[in-house]
């Protein structure tokens, strides 16, 4: 994983890991099983809608030019 290059703003309570791949961004989160839950992807390549949100008690933005992620959780 190599996110060095962005900027993460993390503000969930939810305990969290960021995967980069290619041109994704994953945020995902561990569960006591050993397994990951996806909560969403981010296309890093395009300024379009490039988030997909699995979690609907997260809000994610993005910045791509700016290298920028910022993570929120839902009231």
């Amino acid at each position: 994983m190599s996110n060095s290059n962005w900027k993460i703003n993390n503000h969930s309570q939810k305990s969290l890991m960021i995967q980069e791949n290619n041109n994704e961004i994953s945020i995902v989160e561990p569960l006591s099983n050993g397994t990951f839950r996806i909560l969403a992807e981010i296309n890093t390549s395009s300024n379009k809608d490039n988030t997909k949100l699995y979690d609907e008690k997260l809000f994610v933005s993005t910045s791509v030019d700016d290298k920028e992620l910022n993570i929120f959780d839902r009231s």
